[in-house]
């Protein structure tokens, strides 16, 4: 068939041939003028890709090494207020001889004050003394209440109250008890601040439980008799 003749051919035969034959341009133009392109464009998708997933990476990291920013710096004020509350082992016998000064200012009449074995945790001690003393409900209670608004950590437990057979205006009570000062070495210090700087670390140890309003009630229960 000659192109001279193209205009003797039906107008949808012609139409279907240039259809044809611009298809095949646009794939000849398609392939071998935009390959390169595509090519270079596909890789440059992948870099984005892998630089979106690096930077959603160093995001986290960010934000977890500010985390460990704020949690560093709460475990360093933890470790300043345990100082404060905590005293160091060379400390210790300045506060038990404070403990002593607080007994007898409140009328105690000290029997014994006799040391333990020391109670060992984690990261402190507790220096634990067998305390026997004679003394009034009124004196007592006032030492308990002392202990528990004590600027150092100090535990009482293990206490025992009886009426005593032959009283005196300051003495009425026999009691006994374990008090329990704390204090922390300086290798223990150091080794909680190392722990702070890798995990969390174990808090203060909590002081004991108010006793003076637990001591009031077993104080009542036996001097009931005498009412």
């Amino acid at each position: 068939m000659r192109i001279g003749n193209l205009s003797g051919i039906p107008w949808y035969v012609r139409l279907s041939l240039f259809v044809v034959l611009a298809g095949f341009v646009y794939a000849g133009f398609w392939y071998f003028v935009t390959s390169g392109t595509r090519k270079e464009t596909k890789g440059l998708l992948e870099q984005v890709s892998q630089l979106q997933k690096a930077n959603a990476e160093a995001q986290i990291a960010s934000q977890r090494l500010n985390e460990f920013r704020t949690t560093y710096k709460n475990k360093q004020e933890e470790m300043e207020e345990l100082r404060a509350l905590l005293p160091e082992e060379r400390e210790l016998t300045k506060v038990l001889e404070g403990i002593e000064d607080h007994a007898r200012a409140t009328g105690l009449s000290l029997r014994k004050f006799s040391p333990k074995d020391d109670v060992q945790q984690d990261f402190y001690s507790g220096k634990r003394i067998d305390v026997s003393v004679q003394s009034s409900f009124a004196g007592l209670q006032a030492f308990f209440d002392q202990m528990a608004h004590y600027q150092r950590i100090v535990s009482i437990t293990n206490f025992e109250i009886k009426q005593m057979d032959k009283q005196a205006s300051n003495k009425t009570v026999d009691a006994r008890f374990d008090l329990t000062a704390y204090y922390v070495s300086s290798e223990k210090i150091q080794q909680k601040q190392a722990a702070a700087q890798t995990a969390g670390a174990p808090a203060a140890p909590a002081a004991s439980a108010n006793p003076a309003a637990a001591t009031t009630q077993a104080v009542q229960q036996a001097v009931a008799p005498a009412k």
